[in-house]
């Protein structure tokens, strides 16, 4: 049961995530947001290349796999890490210490930047450009289910097949191959998603509707079953070189975010969505962002 959850629950999960993801408007219609996440993602390089510098001895054997995990997850959430950890293939006990670290520190970091205020202009601004951009959401079907884990099982079998195709040194780019395969699909249902309407009860939805939530539930599943299988006083022993080398990385990012974000004149609101799609995730921001009442940062 453990191997068919990490070798292919996870894949699998990976693939419905991106399913669902409108690939063509992240790049037409994100704009702000976008271009902060990109710098968040920036801090996070910086921050993780300074805090291995300082304690990156600390986290033993294996610290540099943690290190790499860590800095996938602070570039768009969780399920970044569970793919890094796997390809890099981490011990399941590294895997639930860093699992265990991220998660204490994903929720304190949450508190600080939910604390940081925003101005009162860009408030107003966000409120009333919600107003236009608000949209009912549409409710995943038995079709819409079925399709999703039908590509998804495709896009992780083609994904395979051109990482065995490939030459020896892409031995174990299957994940990575999968997700541009993955990608291409999501791009083909968005684009005839929109060319014939398709509507459910008047509401516009995707072919792929409800495979993000699919996904979580496998990376929820996968997660359970790494920490069912983890000893867990190995997994916690020296775990606070973990906890600085977290701190560090967080500070460093946030630092960078801020700075890069406020010089290129981009609205406070945005910046704290942005980097926290990049701790946590598209689902920890849309609610941070539902919380501060900012309705048009929640899409």
């Amino acid at each position: 049961m453990t191997w068919q959850v990490l070798e292919l629950g996870m894949p699998m999960a990976v693939a419905m995530s991106l399913l669902e993801t409108d690939v063509a408007r992240v790049f037409t219609d994100a704009g702000a947001t976008l271009k902060a996440f990109w710098f968040g993602a920036l801090g996070t390089v910086l921050g993780t290349l300074v805090a291995f510098k300082a304690v990156g001895s600390l986290l033993g054997p294996g610290g540099w796999k943690v290190a790499s995990s860590l800095c996938a997850t602070y570039v768009g959430g969780s399920i970044n890490y569970a793919a890094t950890a796997q390809a890099l293939g981490m011990s399941p006990s590294l895997l639930a210490a860093g699992m265990a670290a991220d998660n204490l520190a994903m929720a304190v970091y949450f508190g600080v930047i939910m604390s940081i205020p925003a101005d009162g202009k860009e408030l107003s601004t966000v409120k009333s450009t919600a107003e236009v951009q608000s949209e009912p959401a549409a409710n995943p079907t038995v079709e819409s289910l079925a399709l999703t884990t039908a590509a998804a099982a495709a896009a992780c079998m083609t994904g395979n097949w051109i990482a065995s195709a490939l030459p020896p040194q892409f031995a174990g780019s299957g994940l990575a191959m999968m997700a541009v395969v993955a990608s291409i699909f999501s791009a083909l249902g968005a684009l005839v998603s929109r060319k014939w309407g398709q509507t459910t009860n008047g509401i516009s939805t995707s072919y792929f509707e409800g495979a993000q939530s699919f996904g979580g539930l496998l990376m929820l599943l996968f997660f359970s079953v790494v920490g069912a299988s983890t000893q867990v006083k190995e997994a916690l022993a020296g775990g606070w070189p973990l906890f600085v080398f977290i701190l560090i990385l967080l500070s460093v990012h946030l630092g960078v975010t801020l700075a890069l974000g406020r010089w290129s004149r981009i609205p406070m609101s945005t910046l704290l969505i942005a980097s926290n799609a990049n701790v946590g995730g598209p689902a920890t921001a849309a609610a941070m962002a539902s919380a501060r009442r900012w309705q048009s940062l929640v899409s």
